[in-house]
């Protein structure tokens, strides 16, 4: 549930379920219990008080690049032999720099999913440090890209390539999302406020 909505309703949660609970009762039944999760979850899916719809939609693809990025790690990981036998066929001289870059991105890959996490919720709590952390993985997410490009990598691991450019895609929409006007206005209303005219 949303700390918001939590803080203002708590009392009146705990009101209903102590007036639907029987006198020998210590816990919510299994179905007062089901009933408060799936509001909880119903809490999760909608905005925030003031929350323009790009900014929750930005949190939301946010969230799911994390799950595009776990993606991508286990196609690196089911794709290793394959490739590494593409690259020794194609290239021999380059089988020391593929084997480098898999094993980067294997070693990277957790650190940056945890990266896309922190950056929806600095997102969703109005961090305005939090967009410029999505700019700059954006940024590194397309040298990535470039980088693979530039070594013919779509050749010889074609599936690594696509899960990869599904995340920068992810990526690119979540950062357009976060810089339209109105996600400008809720994460710097001071600005917005001396830019209207006085009434």
């Amino acid at each position: 549930m949303q700390p918001w909505f939590r803080q203002e309703n708590e009392e009146e949660i705990l009101a209903v379920l102590m007036a639907c609970a029987q006198d020998d009762q210590t816990r919510p039944s299994r179905e007062a219990a089901f009933d408060l999760l799936k509001g909880a979850a119903r809490m999760r899916l909608r905005p925030r008080p003031g929350q323009p719809r790009a900014v929750f939609a930005a949190v939301r693809l946010l969230c799911f690049g994390a799950l595009a990025e776990l993606g991508l790690l286990v196609t690196v990981i089911a794709t290793n032999a394959s490739v590494m036998a593409g690259v020794a066929r194609s290239s021999p001289a380059s089988v020391q720099t593929a084997g480098l870059h898999i094993l980067a991105e294997e070693v990277l890959a957790p650190v940056v999913i945890v990266a896309w996490l922190l950056l929806a919720r600095g997102i969703s709590r109005r961090s305005d440090s939090a967009r410029a952390g999505v700019a700059a993985l954006f940024g590194l997410i397309t040298l990535s890209m470039l980088a693979v490009l530039a070594a013919g990598a779509p050749m010889y691991a074609t599936a690594d390539f696509a899960a990869g450019a599904t995340v920068w895609f992810i990526c690119l929409v979540s950062m357009v999302l976060i810089v339209t006007p109105a996600s400008n206005r809720y994460f710097r209303p001071e600005t917005a406020a001396l830019a209207s005219p006085a009434g």
